[in-house]
């Protein structure tokens, strides 16, 4: 049980690090939509583990799959509100020089890094010859 607890105080710190930007940009500010967020990241990660071939190319997924997601939180509220708002690419780009949003885009790579494994293991237990 001790290295259990190792493990979850490595996952603590870690939370704890990325949890300004996923307070502002997965959440409402007071508390992260978890569910909104892990369904859009395992279909997303699902999806990519099905179309990586080899291992070596975990990295390259993972840039993928995090623009991926950021292209969906942009356009999601576009196809939800009807694209009245329209797309600002002017706040789009000054995103990228918050601290918070960062801290969201880094969470996202660890998020999608472990995922993309996890589930490329499975695939591999399943698909034999794959």
């Amino acid at each position: 049980m001790e290295i259990l607890d190792q493990i979850m105080g490595y996952i603590n710190m870690a939370l704890e690090f990325f949890m300004p930007g996923l307070l502002v940009h997965a959440g409402d500010g007071a508390a992260v939509n978890w569910m909104q967020l892990g369904i859009q990241l395992g279909v997303i990660a699902l999806v990519l583990a099905l179309l990586m071939r080899e291992f070596g190319a975990i990295l390259i997924f993972t840039v993928v799959g995090v623009i991926i997601h950021v292209i969906v939180d942009v356009v999601m509220p576009m196809v939800r509100g009807g694209g009245a708002d329209g797309f600002d690419a002017a706040a789009f780009g000054q995103q990228f020089l918050e601290q918070d949003y960062l801290l969201y885009l880094g969470a996202l790579a660890v998020g999608y890094f472990l995922a993309i494994i996890v589930l490329s293991i499975v695939k591999g237990i399943f698909f034999r010859g794959d």
